[in-house]
Order: structure tokens, then C-alpha cells, then sequence
């Protein structure tokens, strides 16, 4: 005479079959949704999608630099007046500036807070278009990347250069010494894409 099968014992087998498949399969989803993500973020699978914030915005990528004037040659070091401003929340940054241009000789006039707030580039100096010889002279003295720009609000005869540092300024200026040995009457060479700063005249309107 046979004995029945435990009823509980089919029921345990066939919970722990299902438990099988469920895990087994969660596991293989896990998987391969790991292994798409690491293909997408290596480069080997394009992303679905791109919210574009991934990166912070250069304020230098969209600006077109002034020309320095034909045939213009730096000019001694010292004689260029400067305003120094912090466009990052860095203490202390612009003072730290301005003292090693005032120990080299340079009229520091102005060392505060830019006024346009943040500055997401390295080293902006925006000056008039009668002082462009000494803003790309006065460029020589930072090591990184330096843009010049047209400040549109300064007196067009207003030599004076502004010097801007953003959030990408790491220490990159000479030291005084090195300042004081820059030479003068070197040629400007004009940067790529740069524009004159001089706008042309119209034409005069013919008679009736």
C-alpha cells in the first residue's frame, strides 16, 4: 500500500521554485540594466537623454575679444592704472591680487566686489577702447586664460584696465619680480577672432 505525498511539502517545493524564478529573474534585469548604464556612461551607448546642466557655463566661450590697435607695443608695466575685482565668493582673492600688482608698481585704485556679480571664467579685463595697449600689455602678467573685453560704461578716454577674476582663477600671476621684468615696446600680437574696437563710420547720406 502506497503512502499519499505530504501536502505541505509539494506546496514548500513549489513556493521555493517560484521564489527561484523571481529572484533569479530580478537579479538578470539588475544586471543587464547595470551593464547599459556603464556602456552609456563610457561612452559606448549614446544617453536617452541630456538635461544639459552636467557642466557649468564659461562665460568665455560666446565672447568675441577687441583687436588691439595696428602696430601697438606693450608699454612699461607700471604706468598702467588698474581696478581689481572678486567675481567669485572667495575671501580676500582681489586683495591678494592688487597687492602683488601695487608691489610691482602699478596704480591700484579700486579692489572690491565685481559689480556683475559671479564670473565664471579664469581672468577678464574690460577697459575702454583708448586703453586696449594696456589692457594686452598688462595681460602678459597672468598665466592662465585672459580675455579683454570693451566695458562699455568706462569714459572712452579712460585708460584704466579693470581686471575681473572668476571662478576658475587659481594663483596664475607672476610674481613681482617677474612683473617688474617684462619689456616694453614688444609687439601685440592680436588674438583669434578678435574685432576692431573702433567702429566705422557711416556713410554720409547723398543729396537730394
Amino acid at each position: 500500500m502506497s503512502s499519499s505525498p505530504d501536502p505541505y511539502a509539494e506546496y514548500r517545493r513549489r513556493l521555493k521554485r517560484r521564489q527561484t524564478i523571481v529572484i533569479g529573474g530580478t537579479l538578470t534585469v539588475m544586471a543587464a540594466v547595470t551593464a547599459v548604464c556603464l556602456m552609456m556612461w563610457s561612452g559606448m551607448l549614446p544617453t536617452i537623454y541630456d538635461p544639459g546642466f552636467s557642466a557649468a557655463e564659461d562665460d568665455t566661450q560666446t565672447l568675441t575679444q577687441p583687436c588691439p590697435p595696428n602696430d601697438a607695443t606693450t608699454v612699461e608695466i607700471s604706468s598702467i592704472p588698474v581696478n581689481v575685482y572678486n567675481g567669485t565668493d572667495t575671501t580676500g582673492l582681489a586683495g591678494g591680487v592688487a597687492d602683488t600688482l601695487g608691489e610691482a608698481g602699478l596704480s591700484v585704485n579700486n579692489t572690491a566686489d565685481w559689480p556683475m556679480g559671479d564670473y565664471s571664467g579664469e581672468v577678464q579685463l574690460t577697459t575702454s577702447p583708448a586703453g586696449l595697449t594696456n589692457a594686452y600689455t598688462l595681460k602678459q602678467v597672468f598665466t592662465g586664460s585672459v580675455i579683454v573685453q570693451i566695458d562699455e560704461n568706462q569714459a572712452a578716454d579712460d585708460q584704466t584696465v579693470s581686471v575681473v577674476l572668476g571662478d576658475q582663477y587659481s594663483t596664475g600671476i607672476l610674481s613681482t619680480e617677474e612683473i617688474g621684468q617684462l619689456k616694453t615696446g614688444q609687439v601685440i600680437s592680436a588674438p583669434s577672432g578678435c574685432v576692431s574696437a573702433v567702429a566705422t563710420p557711416a556713410a554720409p547720406e547723398a543729396a537730394d
